[in-house]
């Protein structure tokens, strides 16, 4: 181990989730690109993001947006080259940024060479993939899948090749066929794949669908959570257990050969930790799973998707955000860091799921909170999802649990009042740019001292204070829709953070529920409508 080994510099990063189509683009065709993102670098300087992630940029057909992968180790000419990416890694190096890339190995585009010769039965590829046998042919002689397993998107998770005579798993499009992860010589692969971009300067990697790697090995059918009732939709993903498709023992065991993989490149490397970040979906109990133990760890961060995936307003209940906060924290094991996002590029901005000026109470509760946080582009200005008409749509994959399209929260970057907000020379970009651009962007808010950039600003300040980076979490509930917390360090300023999550005035004794208040209290921070002024 090197002596300049450094293993701390992410226990407390901002990471900043670019969707890389939508944040900017450099050559006009409508289009987010690598030179686009190289051109805003100063923007993540101003707001101290530690890490960028890009989501994926290889070649696709886009059936997915990107999330199809036909080719893993290059760039697709629609964003660019490997000597923009180059250019990216030199110039985010030169400003203490590191970059995270969407690491996609649950499956592959039907497109890649891998699949096509699967197909064929070509060896060892034929066994890259998970293929089974009908389990019979109906009267009419089309063939019966091996299960009753289902897509995320939609129908049944089996398509039927005549050229191999089989079924192949695909729990996402049936143009995403799913790896055979069970197979070393698929995870080896992937080993060689994460080495090429770790030698190109990634500093780590996010896994997608990382639940979804492994799968029951008896291929045994899954059960409705409610399997009394009537009413219910049996084609839709969300309705059924997910006991031999989600989280299987063999799943963790992936994730941490290549958490081994990263270790040990950091450590010949000598200089600093690599850092694995996962999608896991599920309850807390299986979420904090993905962190493994003290001895035997496996990610540094299994994202929390608990405030992403709220419904029904929780995020206006004190008790929800107490109860969350206190779950996640100590169920997590004991050397673990804790991470912390609102939105991402599949669900829903919070200022269209709640309320726009709600997004910098929310901005603040998050960033005020120890440990890592994400924010995904547009959120530092109070982004909304944007108004899109079904002759507009470019998704194609419509989630069955929610039934509708992600494009809305994936609408261009709003940079200032210009044509298309900033975002593209081109008349019509890939997603019509929402039109609140000429009120609601970046630069009329850096103006304006009491906008949502300005709060968020002054928070990521804030976020590097010694009391924000080693300080003690309490967190307290004062009124159904009164929240409070507090980080203090002995020796050390101490921060009391009160969310007013109502739409009414709230009076509270702050002295009553907050032991060891001094008399005055200085407001630091504060929501464009809390009625308070910084000073």
């Amino acid at each position: 181990m090197g002596l300049n080994y450094d293993t701390q510099w992410w226990k407390h990063m901002q990471v900043y989730e670019i969707y890389i189509r939508s944040f900017k683009d450099s050559n006009g065709d409508g289009i987010g690109d690598l030179k686009g993102i190289i051109s805003k670098l100063d923007h993540f300087s101003d707001i101290h993001v530690d890490c960028i992630w890009i989501t994926p940029f290889y070649p696709s057909p886009q059936d997915d947006m990107g999330y199809d992968i036909s080719e893993y180790t290059t760039i697709d000419s629609l964003f660019g080259t490997m000597e923009d990416f180059s250019e990216l890694i030199r110039e985010t190096k030169k400003r203490g940024i590191k970059v995270i890339i969407d690491f996609v190995m649950n499956h592959s585009s039907d497109e890649h060479l891998w699949f096509k010769k699967s197909v064929e039965g070509i060896e060892p590829f034929d066994k890259y993939y998970v293929w089974q046998n009908a389990t019979g042919f109906t009267t009419e002689g089309l063939p019966i899948p091996p299960n009753n397993w289902l897509s995320v998107f939609d129908g049944i998770a089996w398509k039927w090749s005549d050229r191999r005579n089989q079924f192949y798993l695909h729990q996402f499009s049936e143009k995403q066929p799913d790896f055979d992860l069970r197979n070393e010589k698929v995870r080896n692969e992937f080993k060689d794949i994460l080495k090429t971009w770790l030698d190109r300067g990634v500093s780590g990697i996010r896994i997608d669908a990382c639940a979804f790697f492994v799968e029951d090995d008896q291929f045994r059918d899954e059960h409705l959570i409610y399997p009394n009732s009537k009413n219910q939709d049996k084609n839709n993903w969300s309705n059924w257990k997910h006991n031999y498709t989600i989280s299987l023992p063999e799943t963790f065991t992936v994730v941490q050969e290549l958490r081994e993989y990263m270790d040990t490149y950091s450590k010949e490397k000598g200089d600093y930790e690599r850092v694995i970040l996962i999608e896991a979906i599920g309850p807390i109990k299986k979420t904090v799973l993905f962190y493994g133990t003290d001895d035997n760890p496996i990610p540094q961060v299994p994202l929390f998707f608990e405030y992403v995936e709220t419904r029904n307003n929780e995020l206006y209940s004190a008790k929800f955000l107490h109860e969350s906060v206190i779950s996640w924290m100590t169920s997590m094991p004991k050397n673990a860091v804790p991470n912390w996002l609102m939105e991402n590029h599949d669900a829903r901005r919070i200022a269209s799921r709640y309320v726009k000026e709600f997004t910098s109470i929310f901005n603040i509760f998050t960033m005020m909170l120890p440990g890592i946080v994400c924010i995904y582009y547009g959120q530092e200005i109070c982004m909304m999802d944007g108004p899109i008409r079904a002759d507009q749509t470019q998704d194609h994959q419509i989630a069955t649990d929610t039934g509708i399209s992600r494009d809305s929260c994936r609408t261009p970057m709003q940079w200032d009042d210009t044509i298309n907000a900033g975002f593209t020379t081109k008349s019509k970009p890939w997603l019509p740019v929402n039109p609140n651009y000429s009120y609601s962007n970046l630069e009329s808010q850096k103006k304006d001292n009491n906008s949502c950039y300005s709060i968020f600003k002054e928070l990521t300040e804030l976020r590097k204070t010694v009391t924000c980076v080693h300080g003690d979490l309490q967190s307290y509930v004062l009124s159904p829709t009164v929240y409070a917390i507090t980080r203090s360090l002995k020796g050390a300023a101490t921060y009391v953070v009160v969310l007013n999550l109502g739409t009414e005035p709230e009076l509270i004794n702050l002295d009553a529920e907050i032991p060891n208040l001094p008399q005055f209290l200085n407001v630091l921070v504060a929501s464009e409508i809390a009625g308070y002024k910084k000073g």
